[in-house]
């Protein structure tokens, strides 16, 4: 009987996974007064982004630039350290920061005081097809105006997917105990200085 419960609890989860995450709510992006792509901006990302960039979609490019995490290969952490994508354009703004903190919360935060400071009322996020859901919540707590979510989509191995589904579900609860912009776990707060 217990197995049995486990069992329709495992295969719940993983079809409200599958719901949620492979078929996340995205918008064919349109002109916007910034293209923010969330972290880490890999060349996939990255890629997406300049093609949207090149349609004229924004005037500024905002790239978020968290640490590098310990299961990144040595060529992609170096290819965060290098920084390329952060090159100054003569054909749009590029905006680089490194979120604080590094999460997509302090990704939000900066938006936040970024879109207030210049004005915006339009923004495109891009991530990954799996983040989309979550980073829209997270981001929306942030910034109130118009927010488009455009979704890269990876070639996950089963493996990998099962991986995102419990990373993304333990970001949902982390989210959920924490609704504010700002909020943090107390007794282990972030750097938010």
């Amino acid at each position: 009987m217990l197995v049995a419960a486990l069992a329709v609890a495992v295969a719940g989860w993983l079809a409200v996974c599958w719901a949620v995450l492979e078929h996340p709510r995205t918008e064919e992006p349109a002109m916007s007064d910034a293209l923010l792509v969330l972290g880490p901006p890999d060349t996939q990302r990255m890629a997406t982004a300049q093609g949207l960039m090149e349609r004229g979609i924004a005037p500024v490019l905002v790239i978020a630039t968290p640490d590098a995490q310990p299961d990144d290969p040595p060529a992609m952490v170096q290819y965060y350290e290098d920084k390329d994508f952060c090159t100054p354009r003569t054909d749009y703004e590029v905006i680089c920061f490194q979120p604080n903190p590094s999460t997509t919360q302090g990704e939000a935060m900066q938006l936040r005081d970024l879109a207030a400071e210049r004005g915006w009322d339009t923004v495109t996020a891009v991530t990954f097809k799996q983040h989309v859901p979550r980073a829209r919540m997270i981001l929306e707590r942030c910034y109130h105006g118009e927010l488009w979510m455009a979704a890269t989509d990876y070639e996950f191995t089963p493996l990998r997917t099962l991986r995102q589904y419990v990373y993304q579900s333990g970001g949902y609860v982390k989210a959920w105990l924490t609704p504010g912009c700002e909020q943090q776990f107390p007794g282990n707060p972030k750097e938010l200085d």
